[in-house]
């Protein structure tokens, strides 16, 4: 019962302002020594409920309108609505029992255990019908809630997207979240070595250079990981960092103006011979993780990396390519990351369009004439895309977007309206993208 009782203690926590679920659950697996098997049911447990804590809270409401529980309660009750309705290879009954018995140990909870319990056995015996409701729903609210998306973001999805176009994006952010794997040059044989003594199944995607895992693992799991052999990467960002090699002259400096974690400053260095780039990151712990990534991939000696605000941070040259993954609201990977979308709101969402002009503003700015800058975002709205770089481009009529700078097929690619490129979440190994790629004449 560790496994129920660590999901409760996090989900229980500040999840809006306090660290992320999934780092609280690996200091608390370190902390408590807990065993494979309840850290993967502890993960599974905060993964569904975060994924899709509306819909649960939607349900767990239709059952108790005449109760108002205490927090901890409440969670319990929408964590068993969740497991009871998405695990798999767990027993329902010993759900439910975890629970109970997690509240019979509390002072403070122990008299609302038989509610609790009374609420799961009414789920456990409706069963599946429950989500066939939301599946089936006509409204676009229904809609939502079953695949995960916050109600507050409805208006500004539906200005991105026709009714037909939601409803094909809201089924593919059903799809499990697994991981791809990016293998460094020279090194497919050697990784296909390792997955096969580790027994852990792959195939090759059609993406060059790329595994996909029908899992979801964790880098350091996998031999080989801290020998810069491979990189765990959505295969929507390998996409879009892609593009700077396909458009970078060879000369000059590539700045990375938001570089984050430094994955797709490496997947730059390694794709490009003798580039060299230069990494921006406001966060200074993210900029510490750049530098051990590009030092675990071996191309740091290529790389200067600045933690400080890219709104204010001065290049050690003019660069000839800029590449800006903007800070977004990170719709196009709420499957993936799904804590992040119950932190925001309206307010936050505005706040970060304006930032996003802001930034596009000095990529453009920074970049020497002839050069191309590309705007990224892992956003699906139309608000922190399009609209963005169409303001940008009206006030500087030197820059140009450049057409047809992706060769798409099939359901993962929608042209934006009018500007960029849309990589959509259609499998498991894709998250959702923006790309637009701006010449400055």
């Amino acid at each position: 019962m560790r496994g129920i009782e660590a999901a409760l203690k996090v989900l229980t926590s500040d999840l809006n302002t306090g660290p992320f679920a999934s780092e609280q659950l690996r200091k608390l697996a370190d902390r408590e020594k807990m065993n494979a098997p309840d850290i993967s049911l502890a993960s599974s447990l905060v993964y569904i409920v975060m994924r899709r804590k509306e819909l649960w809270e939607k349900i767990a409401d239709d059952y108790l309108t005449k109760n108002k529980l205490p927090p901890q309660v409440y969670m319990s009750v929408i964590m068993g609505i969740g497991g009871l309705l998405e695990l798999r290879r767990f027993s329902g009954g010993v759900l439910v029992n975890g629970i109970i018995q997690q509240l019979r140990k509390r002072r403070d909870t122990a008299k609302y255990a038989s509610v609790a319990n009374a609420v799961l056995h009414k789920i456990t015996e409706t069963g599946s019908g429950l989500l066939d409701k939301f599946r089936a729903s006509p409204s676009v609210n229904g809609r939502a809630m079953y695949a995960g998306v916050p109600v507050w973001s409805l208006p500004a999805w539906s200005r991105t997207w026709s009714r037909a176009e939601l409803n094909d994006i809201f089924a593919m952010m059903l799809n499990p979240s697994y991981s791809a794997l990016r293998v460094s040059p020279g090194k497919s044989q050697e990784l296909a070595g390792i997955l096969d003594a580790q027994e852990i199944h792959y195939h090759v995607s059609e993406l060059s250079g790329t595994f996909r895992l029908n899992q979801s693992v964790l880098p350091s799991g996998i031999k080989g990981f801290n020998e810069g052999i491979f990189t765990v990467q959505s295969e929507g960002s390998m996409i879009a960092a892609s593009l700077v090699k396909k458009f970078y002259g060879g000369k000059g400096l590539i700045l990375d103006m938001c570089s984050g974690r430094g994955v797709k400053a490496g997947q730059i260095l390694q794709d490009i011979d003798g580039a060299n780039i230069e990494c921006w990151e406001l966060s200074e712990n993210r900029s510490k993780s750049a530098v051990h990534e590009l030092q675990r991939l071996g191309v740091s000696e290529r790389a200067v990396l600045k933690a400080g605000d890219a709104k204010t941070l001065e290049p050690d040259s003019v660069p000839s390519f800029v590449m800006l993954d903007a800070p977004c609201s990170g719709s196009g990977t709420w499957t993936r990351k799904p804590e992040s979308k119950w932190r925001l709101d309206w307010q936050k969402f505005d706040n970060l369009v304006m930032t996003q002009k802001k930034l596009l503003e000095r990529a453009v700015n920074l970049c020497a004439s002839g050069g191309h800058i590309l705007y990224i975002t892992c956003s699906l709205l139309k608000q922190e895309n399009e609209n963005t770089v169409a303001e940008v481009l009206a006030d500087n009529p030197d820059c140009i977007e450049v057409s047809n700078f992706i060769e798409w097929k099939g359901n993962a690619f929608r042209k934006g309206k009018p500007y960029g490129v849309y990589i959509l979440p259609a499998d498991s190994w894709l998250d959702g993208f923006y790309c637009s790629l701006i010449m400055k004449r």
